[in-house]
């Protein structure tokens, strides 16, 4: 409620009332705000207050549910970094077979990629495989010399081409994702993000740019990063609507 009104005492007030000079957080090197204090603080003290992460991994894991049952896409879940199992089994969560960490899988990164930095890469909510899309598979096939033609294959230039790979919507037991190369797979990166009710674009860019390495660096027919964005008190951005 105090955030709400704007009543959540924080350094900012401590100037505006002329109790300090400095809008720095006592407890850490940021700018303290209300926001601050309910979603970025890294302090220990803050973060047993407020258990900042734990409710962003509640949120993580009530859209991990969601999707997970949603048609095929549960099998298609390779990563998630969303709290412990324990606390998934809590709320009766059942985790894909297909999950195997919670950083991102090395047969996603380029062959030569070090592991060193593989581990080190930033790590989305989750991350989904898919085939790639019958539109986009037909597009692909054409501008790799291939025609549909009265369901016959046939070559459009002289230069040797593999058949198009099967999609999975038409066979979706054919693959796992494990199973599909890069150029028939899609990567979806799910990133769930608490922001000021008012001010969603800080953290809608600071998403943004804590996944651009990521996104370029993972290997697959496209990469894209979902931005799922709440507000800490409880506004829900129209953006984060049309994505669910």
């Amino acid at each position: 409620m105090k955030y709400r009104t704007g009543t959540l005492y924080n350094q900012k007030h401590a100037v505006l009332f002329k109790l300090s000079t400095s809008q720095t957080c006592s407890l850490c090197p940021k700018v303290d705000s209300a926001l601050h204090i309910l979603s970025e603080c890294q302090h220990t003290q803050i973060r047993k207050m407020i258990t900042e992460t734990e409710r962003h991994n509640l949120a993580c894991r009530i859209i991990f549910k969601a999707t997970s049952k949603t048609g095929s896409l549960g099998s298609c879940i390779v990563s998630k970094d969303i709290g412990s199992n324990e606390r998934m089994i809590m709320q009766n969560l059942q985790i894909p077979e297909t999950v195997e960490r919670k950083i991102v899988l090395k047969w996603l990164f380029p062959p030569c990629f070090p592991d060193k930095d593989s581990f080190t890469s930033s790590r989305p909510g989750f991350v989904l495989v898919t085939p790639i899309a019958a539109k986009t598979q037909k597009q692909q096939n054409i501008v790799r010399g291939w025609v549909l033609c009265s369901g016959r294959e046939q070559l459009t230039g002289s230069t040797p081409a593999a058949p198009p790979a099967t999609s999975r919507a038409t066979n979706p037991r054919q693959h796992r994702p494990k199973d599909l190369s890069k150029h028939p797979r899609d990567i979806h990166l799910v990133e769930i993000k608490y922001c000021e009710d008012t001010i969603p674009q800080n953290q809608l860019n600071a998403a943004k740019e804590q996944h651009k390495d990521l996104c370029n660096i993972l290997q697959g027919a496209s990469v894209t990063l979902h931005i799922i964005l709440s507000g800490v008190g409880e506004w829900v951005a129209p953006s984060t609507t049309l994505t669910l």
